[in-house]
Formats: structure tokens, sequence, C-alpha cells
């Protein structure tokens, strides 16, 4: 069934970039303001980019009707280490993009994002998180390297957990928040510069492993049976009726605002840059074990780190060609950032959160 609401609208200041978001259906603006919070907070106005989401059966099915058979994929997310490409063509002086997996279209030109979603579903929710974080990213790059890295903040000071998908980063950032007290600043994505280095977080869901859950169960402990919670809000949650699709069978994810919630613990948006750790699972271990990095070997792990691509080298973004272009890090901002903070690799063996060591030892590491 069409939703009818008035239009909404809501302006959020991300720092380097003001979106507006327009919808027809309340409840969206909602919940991006819920996500995104502390890290881009409600604005006046003055944006630059407007994203205007339309939750409606028939408009999602008429761009169905009207979509070429020859689309062909381009570039639109970055995502972990690849850029996510998605069927698209040109029409008028737009492009269009087909979100398949998660029931949306999107109608990009300068400026502004149209999404047009299936109201029978809330997947196209996290398409519509991906366009803030893209638009944000690309003017964020300007000055700042973006890494696959989480974020944890006490005393002032943050530390950067900076690793590939499976590295140990979740688990870990998770267990310094419920064990020694600390804040989230970022789960999957950091970026970092300045003169003297900050962390700006990025919140992006948080995927939760079945063997961080098993350390982690309060994460899960009372959550009604729908498949995706990061895809609502704090209070859809509470009167939330169960989902068709089995819960079971698809990935477990909260929003940073919900994990954060769950563990007892806050958020923060930013803060300077005390030290980096790249952590390493290492089963065959019982304990764990940190050994301090050459500067050398933390350039070549924030190389190693990059979001999007451990290279750097990846295709344009849709994005960024609609903005102000592709900005490559530099070396000198990595080299600077190396040589002000120190790195730490930490082996994680499979004790490595049986008792406090761990954490007390980090914590020396970026607070003192």
């Amino acid at each position: 069934m069409d939703s009818r609401r008035n239009p909404t609208q809501q302006a959020l200041d991300c720092g380097t970039v003001i979106i507006e978001l327009v919808s027809n259906d309340a409840a969206v603006i909602d919940f991006a303001v819920e996500y995104f919070h502390p890290w881009f907070r409600p604005a006046p106005g003055g944006a630059e980019w407007r994203v205007r989401v339309t939750s409606s059966e028939s408009a999602y099915a008429e761009m169905h009707q009207h979509m070429p058979s020859d689309a062909s994929p381009q570039p639109c997310f970055a995502h972990d280490r690849e850029v996510l490409s998605m069927p698209a063509w040109r029409s008028d002086d737009r492009i269009d993009v087909w979100d398949a997996e998660r029931s949306c279209f999107l109608r990009l030109r300068p400026g502004q994002v149209d999404v047009i979603g299936d109201p029978r579903t809330l997947r196209w929710r996290f398409t519509l998180l991906w366009i803030v974080q893209e638009i944000v990213a690309t003017r964020r790059r300007l000055a700042h390297v973006d890494v696959h890295a989480a974020a944890t903040e006490r005393a002032g000071r943050a530390l950067l957990i900076a690793g590939p998908k499976g590295a140990g980063k979740t688990t870990l950032s998770l267990y310094l928040m419920r064990s020694c007290a600390c804040r989230s600043i970022a789960n999957d994505r950091s970026f970092v510069g300045g003169a003297i280095p900050m962390v700006l977080g990025m919140p992006t869901a948080v995927k939760i492993r079945p063997p961080t859950l098993a350390q982690f169960p309060e994460l899960r402990s009372q959550l009604p049976p729908v498949a995706r919670p990061y895809l609502y809000t704090l209070a859809e949650l509470a009167t939330a009726s169960p989902s068709a699709e089995p819960v079971d069978a698809v990935d477990f994810a909260l929003s940073p605002n919900q994990l954060a919630q769950r563990l007892g613990a806050g958020t923060e948006a930013a803060a300077p840059l005390g030290a980096i750790a790249f952590p390493q699972v290492c089963e065959a271990d019982a304990a764990w074990a940190v050994e301090r990095m050459t500067t050398a070997e933390v350039v070549a792990g924030i190389h190693g780190n990059l979001y999007g691509a451990a290279t750097g080298d990846r295709p344009t973004t849709l994005f960024e060609q609609f903005d102000i272009g592709r900005c490559r890090p530099s070396e000198q901002t990595i080299a600077a950032i190396a040589a002000r903070v120190p790195g730490h690799r930490v082996r994680l063996g499979r004790d490595a959160y049986a008792d406090a060591s761990l954490g007390e030892h980090l914590l020396s590491l970026w607070t003192t």
C-alpha cells in the first residue's frame, strides 16, 4: 500500500557537507536522524545535497517498467575493500540506478538523489544510509584518509583498530566498550587527518558474527524476532512484529546506537588519535601479545587498510563524478599520521578476552 503522508524534511550537518533529507514518510526521517546521531546533527538548512525518499509501490513499479534491458553496472558505493557496482543507465540529465537486493531505484544528478523504495520492505533504508555515507566520504577524503577501521574513545583520546574483515576489529572494540568503559567512534570506517591527527567516525551497521555473539549475548537478548534490526529506530524495534523472513537465515547486525545501548556504552563523533592497533586473530595461540611497529610498518598497515580498496586504486563512484571527483590519500598525509602516532600489532589468541589484562594494557598505550 502506497504511503501518502505529506513530505517531511530535515537537514543534517555532516561536517564537510549539509544534506537535506526529504520524504513522504516521516518515519524515514526519524530513522536517519537517530542512526546518524551524534556523528551528523540536525541543521536549520543551507544544504548542498538533497536526498528525496519516496516509499511507493506505484512509483517503484513504474521505475521497473522503464528500466532498459541493457543497463550496465556502474560503480556506486565504496564498501569494505571494494566498490559496489549496480545496473545504471542515463536518462535525460540524470543517471538512474537499480539496487535489486535492497528493492529500490536511485535517480542521481548533481546535488540531488531520489530514492524510490518498495514499501513492502525496509531494505532500501540501508541504501539511504549508503547514499549519505558516500556523499560525506567524498568530501572528507579531501583532507582525511579513509580507513577500514573501528575506533574507540577513552579519556579524550582514540584508539584506531584497523584491519580487513575477520581481523577481529569488531570483537576488540566491543570488548573495550564493555570492559574498559570506552565509547564507540566507529565500527568499520574511520577518517584520519589533521596536523594533530583526529579520528572522525562514520556510522555503519555493526555485523555481529556468531563467535562475537557468543562472547556478547546481551547484543541479541530480548530483541524482537526481526531479520534486520539495524533498519529500525529504537522505538520501532519496541513495537516491531515478527519478520516474515527467517531471522536466523540472514546476517545479524545492529545500528551503532542500538549496539552502544545494549552494551551500556556511549558514542562519540570524533577524538584525537592516540594510537593505532592492527589486530590479528591467532586461534593457535592461547593468550594475547602486543608488539610495537616501526613507522614504515604503520605506513604499510594504513595503505593496506584503505577503505574501498587496499591499494587505493579503485574506480570513481557515481557520487564522486557528480560532486568534486575522486580524492586519493596523499603519501605525505599517511606518513605524517604514522610518524606522530604509535602503531601496535595485536595478536588475539583464543583466550585473549578471558580477563581484563588485555584492555588494561591497550588503555595504557593510548590514554597516557
